[in-house]
């Protein structure tokens, strides 16, 4: 009796591996350029509403009396997404005291595992914000039409926009930061992170 085949193992491409880090490199993209805008618009939000409170104060005198209120809504906004963008753009906060006395290795090891960690709270932080969205539903913001789920929900799309970047990080981990919005140009595909 003859002893079966052993079926054959079938290996994944290089160049599908490359088409498909290119289109999650390109996602990535498309993901940072909404972010950005929403920090910009967001943070001209804050600036016209903070600036429109002093000329109604003092030369319009309307009886719209929420522009901080509206302020306030933009400012979560532009900070839980605004943070997420530091992160994609590795421009966060790091302290690095021991990081030269490191191997190569070890540090890569460490920084996965963070992201792996930052990842589980950021997933643990948008399950429980729902609920917070939930309950804001039924908090009226005095003097403007929304509700306090509208500011809660900032901390919520700020923390999908962790997980998509903490999850390039970890499935990309030499993925390079984005190209800054003002930069003329094609977007640099080939490096590294510091």
């Amino acid at each position: 009796m003859a002893a079966p085949m052993p079926a054959p193992t079938v290996h994944a491409s290089p160049h599908a591996a490359s088409r498909w880090r290119s289109l999650a490199l390109r996602a990535d993209r498309a993901v940072c350029w909404i972010g950005r805008l929403a920090v910009a618009l967001t943070l001209a939000m804050v600036l016209v509403f903070c600036f429109a409170q002093v000329l109604d104060r003092y030369l319009l005198k309307t009886q719209f009396d929420a522009w901080d209120q509206v302020a306030r809504i933009g400012m979560l906004w532009c900070a839980f997404v605004g943070a997420a963008m530091a992160l994609r753009e590795r421009r966060n906060v790091v302290i690095d005291i021991i990081d030269r006395h490191l191997p190569e290795r070890v540090r890569r090891a460490r920084d996965r595992l963070f992201d792996a960690c930052l990842l589980v709270l950021a997933a643990t932080l948008f399950y429980k914000g729902l609920d917070v969205v939930a309950v804001g539903n039924f908090q009226d913001i005095v003097g403007t039409p929304f509700t306090y789920a509208v500011s809660y929900a900032s901390l919520t799309v700020g923390m999908v926009f962790f997980m998509l970047f903490l999850a390039l990080r970890l499935l990309i981990p030499d993925a390079p930061a984005p190209q800054d919005a003002f930069a003329r140009g094609e977007p640099d595909t080939q490096g590294a992170h510091p």
